[in-house]
């Protein structure tokens, strides 16, 4: 994955992908300590920690 998720939601990514964004935060085990953001792989966030 070339972007991660907090830089792709900021460039309108939301608008033509929705259900792609879902299938990547359904369950997730990550938290970007940037901008709150959740996803189920580490490399999707720009500052990821495990949530607990």
């Amino acid at each position: 994955m070339a972007k991660t998720l907090c830089k792709r939601v900021k460039e309108d990514y939301l608008k033509e992908n929705l259900k792609e964004y879902i299938t990547m935060v359904k369950e997730p085990k990550y938290i970007c300590k940037k901008c709150g953001r959740v996803a189920e792989k580490e490399e999707m966030l720009c500052k990821p920690k495990k949530m607990e």
